[in-house]
């Protein structure tokens, strides 16, 4: 029945849309000329730098601004953690006058990518390879750290957060937002179906096989976005997926000693461009009451969304 259903609601990634890293691992990049993948590095930059700079989709804008005077940032020292090819964390430098900027992230690529796109706009910002569980800063050097739609796919969160309390100075903000595990649009299966609400029904061990039971009968077609792995690691609770959820991350964000902690509450369907329709835009009014239900706001808060002052 789960393979069934997946393949009834199947999808399939764009070799050429420049939100999935995966692009990295396609023949288009791999076997083309260095001008070529210079092309493409830009074209993963620019996506999320655009997006930064649109005040309607920003997600800076959108999940914390609105709480926080975006003066507070200005000659500020900010840590983007999980950068990704850092054209976020370029329009951050930008728009909000920082004093010095730093992203972290796991593959070289990300980092090739983000120091060219940097060059380009002629700002000078500190891109590094690292993880978040073993921060390469010392004790007290940010004033913001800030990771969006990172924290589900770390190997172990409790670390990272622990980390991130570390780097921060007294008075520092950690400004977090990441889906929770239930969240029914964001169980990270869409290279194979499109299907929401899967986990909340299925066994996840069961899910995980048939989804690389899937990939594996593509083939070569789908060697680019398949990777080496034919079953969960030991971390995971779908591929890629911590399984964390809000009730884990209340406990998780007891054990240091923030100041404050300030939780945003908004519910699904109120964030991207599909949110500005009117159908989506009523939907989520519908949902509003829910989110301040404890444990049916796993199933309909849009995100996990904190302000964690030090």
């Amino acid at each position: 029945m789960i393979k069934y259903l997946m393949k009834k609601f199947s999808s399939f990634p764009l070799k050429d849309n420049p939100e999935n890293w995966e692009i990295f691992n396609h023949d288009d990049y791999l076997k083309t000329s260095e001008d070529k993948k210079k092309k493409i590095r830009r074209s993963s930059c620019i996506a999320r730098y655009n997006i930064e700079k649109d005040i309607k989709y920003s997600w800076m804008e959108n999940y914390f601004l609105k709480n926080i005077d975006q003066k507070k940032l200005e000659n500020k020292v900010l840590l983007d953690l999980g950068c990704f090819t850092g054209g976020r964390l370029l329009a951050w430098a930008e728009n909000y006058k920082l004093k010095k900027s730093y992203g972290l992230d796991i593959n070289p690529i990300f980092k090739t990518a983000a120091d060219e796109f940097a060059d380009e706009k002629n700002l000078s910002v500190d891109f590094r390879i690292g993880v978040g569980e073993k921060l390469p800063y010392d004790d007290n050097f940010f004033d913001f750290v800030v990771s969006t739609d990172t924290f589900e796919h770390v190997q172990n969160l409790e670390n990272s957060i622990d980390e991130c309390f570390r780097v921060l100075k007294p008075g520092g903000m950690l400004l977090a937002v990441f889906p929770q595990y239930l969240q029914p649009f964001e169980s990270h299966l869409n290279f194979v179906t499109n299907l929401p609400c899967l986990h909340w029904f299925f066994n996840a061990k069961k899910i995980s096989e048939k989804y690389f039971e899937i990939l594996d009968e593509r083939g070569e077609s789908a060697k680019w976005y398949r990777g080496e792995k034919k079953s969960l690691e030991s971390w995971e609770k779908l591929p890629t997926l911590n399984g964390t959820s809000i009730r884990k991350f209340e406990k998780i964000l007891k054990i240091n000693n923030w100041d404050d902690i300030k939780w945003i509450k908004r519910p699904i369907l109120t964030d991207g461009r599909r949110s500005k329709k009117l159908i989506f835009k009523m939907l989520s009014f519908l949902f509003y009451p829910l989110i301040h239900i404890k444990y049916l706001d796993e199933l309909f808060m849009g995100r996990i969304c904190v302000i964690c002052k030090k």
